[in-house]
């Protein structure tokens, strides 16, 4: 269960990181540049630089967590079967090993 929500705030984390990227990168395109100077041409690069590997990592962890939930979904239905599998041979070992016993 913590799994499960711990998944849940992650994905949810980093779609606000996308969208507060967006922002952000708004912010810079609308920038007047009749009104910028050297100093704050020099801010914006340093700005567009880190978010562009911020979304560089976002987009990185978007792909691997998006991978880990196709994942879940295509093994959920074999692994109920799997477990049932070995919990059927987990209680015939049992059975066996009681019925020894009693020998």
């Amino acid at each position: 269960m913590q799994a499960a929500l711990d998944a849940d705030w992650l994905d949810t984390m980093v779609n606000k990181l996308i969208e507060e990227l967006q922002r952000q990168l708004e912010t810079v395109s609308k920038a007047d540049p009749k009104d910028s100077t050297p100093r704050s041409r020099a801010a914006d690069a340093r700005t567009l630089a880190a978010l562009e590997q911020t979304l560089e990592r976002l987009s990185r962890l978007e792909r691997e967590r998006a991978a880990v939930r196709a994942k879940k979904l295509t093994h959920e239905p074999n692994a109920r079967a799997a477990l049932e599998r070995r919990l059927d041979k987990r209680l015939a070992a049992l059975q066996k090993k009681g019925a020894a016993g009693k020998s």
